[in-house]
C-alpha cells in the first residue's frame, strides 16, 4: 500500500520547522527572510515568526526586529544527543585517548543529512582554544571529521553535494576546486584517514578517522585536533594509529568485524 504523504501533512507545522531550520543556518531571521523562503507574504510570515515565539523557541531583538532561537532548543537538542548510541559506546574509547593526549581536542561527528555535525568533544588542557560545542556544523570539504563521512558517497552524491553545499574557502588552504576535492576524498577512502591541516581554521590541525556499524557503514568519525600553539602537525598526525586503535575498538562495539 503506497501511503500519500501530502495527504497528512500539516502545512502550518511543517513551515514552523523550515523557520527553526532557516534560523539555524543564518543565525537571525526577520520578516523578509521568511517571505522569500517560504515563499508567503509579509503577514504570514510575521504570524508564524510570533507563534514561535510564543512557544519559547525564538527570541526577538526589538531594536533589530530579527529573531533568533532561544535556548529552549537546547534542551531538545540534549535528548537528542544523549538518546544517539554512538555516544554511549563511544565516550569511554574518548576518554581513554584523551587521557595519553591530553593537549588535544578529541572529537566524535556525525553526517545528519548533508550537515556534518560534532556531537561530543572532549576539551584539551592547553590555551588557547578552538570552542565547539556538541551541535556544531562544519563543512564537509576542509574538515577531517567530514572528509572521513564523505569518502564514500557515490560521485553522484558527491556532485550534488558539492553543488548545494558549496567549497567556501575558510583559509588559503581550502580545497575549493571539485576535482581537487574528489581526489582528496579518494585518498581519504583508500588510506582511512581525513586531515585538516589549516584548511578550516587558520592555525589548526585535525586528523580523523571512521567508525563503522555492523553493515560496514561509516556511521561516525572521531578526530584529535590542536591549534598550532598546543600541538604540532607532526604530534597531530603522530595521533593517527592510536585514533585508529580507539576507532577499531569503538566500531566493534557496533558489531563492525575487520576483515
Amino acid at each position: 500500500m503506497v501511503v500519500d504523504q501530502d495527504r497528512y501533512n500539516i502545512k502550518g507545522i511543517e513551515r514552523g520547522f523550515r523557520i527553526l531550520d532557516l534560523a539555524a543556518a543564518r543565525g537571525s531571521i526577520g520578516i523578509p527572510d521568511v517571505c522569500e523562503v517560504l515563499e508567503v507574504n509579509t503577514n504570514m510570515a510575521f504570524r508564524l515568526l510570533t507563534s514561535i515565539q510564543k512557544s519559547g523557541y525564538l527570541v526577538k531583538e526589538e531594536r533589530t526586529g530579527l529573531y533568533t532561537l532561544s535556548l529552549k532548543i537546547l534542551s531538545l537538542s540534549n535528548v537528542a544527543l544523549q538518546s544517539l548510541e554512538i555516544r554511549k559506546f563511544a565516550m569511554p574509547y574518548m576518554e581513554i585517548l584523551w587521557s595519553n593526549f591530553q593537549k588535544a581536542n578529541v572529537n566524535l561527528g556525525m553526517k545528519n543529512g548533508d550537515d556534518i555535525l560534532i556531537i561530543e568533544r572532549i576539551e584539551g588542557l592547553s590555551l588557547p582554544r578552538t570552542y565547539f560545542t556538541p551541535g556544531k556544523q562544519i563543512p564537509f570539504h576542509c574538515s577531517g571529521l567530514g572528509k572521513v563521512l564523505c569518502c564514500e558517497l557515490s560521485e553522484e552524491e558527491l556532485d550534488r553535494l558539492i553543488k548545494e553545499k558549496g567549497l567556501k574557502a575558510y583559509t588559503a588552504h581550502t580545497i575549493v576546486d571539485p576535482d581537487e576535492i574528489k581526489k582528496e576524498l579518494a585518498r581519504v577512502r583508500e588510506e582511512g584517514v581525513g586531515r585538516d591541516r589549516n584548511e578550516f581554521i587558520f592555525g589548526d590541525n585535525c586528523s580523523a578517522v571512521p567508525i563503522r556499524n555492523k553493515a560496514g557503514e561509516i556511521v561516525a568519525g572521531i578526530s584529535a585536533s590542536a591549534l598550532d600553539a598546543n600541538m604540532s602537525e607532526e604530534e597531530i598526525e603522530g595521533m593517527i594509529p592510536r585514533l585508529k586503535e580507539t576507532a577499531s575498538r569503538i566500531s566493534g562495539m557496533l558489531g563492525y568485524i575487520t576483515v
